[in-house]
């Protein structure tokens, strides 16, 4: 904690110390994972107590809890593919609670409970009679709320489908969650008071980023900023299938058309791969050594560029769209995350650039 507040991570006194107040290894399972040989392998704390530690302290790193929904790997490789759920690193949390902004008996609503930590970081803040926390995952939730009250939390953990959000504890004035949503859902919207703030991980694509903030207008109109560029698992109801990118280059690799024009994406930073988020619709960017690669919602178009050579395949000329895209960005200043807004009602999500007016980008609900 010391080291995050000497770089600056608390903006508010009160998350630094919220945030000290909540033992992290409290809310840690025994067995945590590492990416290691192309696969998450296990760390338990009985057999590598000094690792563990070490993972589930880490200053930067995302803490993973689980793999593969928790079913156990066949054949004797041992660990899992995807991870499933996880502790966020805690300058995500941090800059997730702040966007919230929570005051003292807030009724607040977490959409994703994972081990319990957020939900302990709530506890503190808006009192924990006041939390309601909702974890899809049986063996997750069951956990949770064992971890939360022998540290002493009285939360309330639901389990179920975090989409539907909680109906019988609404309205609430706050709602977080630690999922990412292609759509903002509408019973979300249905069950928050008037003037109550919705900050959640947005995903138009399968790796877009962008933390928003919401704060309700009307009913069933909510409008807010971008507030970060913390990537999220997807809610599991929203789940697409991973695409494998070797196979997919590998069978039509020798069908696609190769250009040595000059597409420049050296600039292209976080900023930048959102703005291609939000305008490239239904297509995903993928940073790879020395490159990029586009790829298509429906997975018959991609792109690649690599240094000073470009190739796509299929009817979507996302080399093209890729170039348009970028030059607007470029025109436009170029323009931060933050800079960019969102309004969602119950017919479409308006991704706007300064001002509601200016649009952006529409996606339909």
């Amino acid at each position: 904690m010391r080291l995050l507040a000497e770089q600056g991570a608390f903006s508010a006194e009160w998350t630094r110390s919220v945030f000290e107040r909540v033992p992290r290894h409290a809310f840690a399972p025994d067995t945590v994972y590492v990416w290691r040989e192309g696969r998450w392998r296990p760390v338990r704390r009985q057999d590598d107590p000094g690792k563990w530690t070490e993972l589930v302290f880490h200053p930067r790193d995302a803490l993973v809890t689980q793999v593969d929904d928790g079913i156990p790997p066949d054949g004797e490789g041992g660990g899992g593919l995807a991870p499933t759920s996880s502790i966020s690193c805690v300058p995500a949390v941090i800059n997730m609670v702040t966007s919230l902004a929570p005051e003292p008996g807030d009724r607040t609503l977490e959409i994703g409970t994972g081990s319990g930590y957020n939900a302990a970081i709530l506890a503190e803040r808006v009192g924990a009679r006041n939390v309601v926390t909702i974890e899809v995952d049986r063996t997750l939730a069951d956990e949770a709320r064992s971890r939360l009250a022998k540290a002493g939390y009285e939360v309330t953990v639901v389990c179920g489908d975090g989409e539907r959000g909680y109906a019988e504890r609404a309205p609430y004035a706050r709602l977080i969650s630690t999922a990412s949503v292609r759509r903002v859902p509408q019973e979300w919207l249905r069950q928050m008071a008037p003037g109550g703030e919705i900050v959640t991980p947005w995903l138009p694509n399968d790796r877009a980023l962008g933390l928003v903030w919401l704060r309700m207008r009307q009913p069933g109109v909510a409008s807010g900023w971008f507030h970060g560029a913390e990537t999220f698992m997807p809610v599991r109801g929203q789940r697409r299938e991973r695409a494998d990118l070797a196979a997919l280059w590998s069978a039509t690799r020798d069908r696609a058309t190769r250009t040595v024009e000059g597409y420049d994406m050296d600039d292209v930073d976080v900023h930048g791969e959102f703005a291609l988020a939000v305008l490239l619709a239904g297509v995903t960017v993928f940073r790879q050594e020395g490159g990029w690669f586009l790829l298509a919602e429906d997975r018959t178009s991609w792109a690649r560029l690599d240094g000073g050579t470009a190739e796509r395949f299929g009817d979507r000329d996302l080399l093209g769209e890729t170039d348009a895209a970028l030059g607007w960005w470029r025109s436009q200043g170029p323009p931060k995350l933050y800079d960019f807004g969102m309004t969602v009602t119950s017919g479409d999500h308006r991704v706007w650039l300064g001002e509601p007016d200016n649009e952006v980008a529409v996606f339909r609900s």
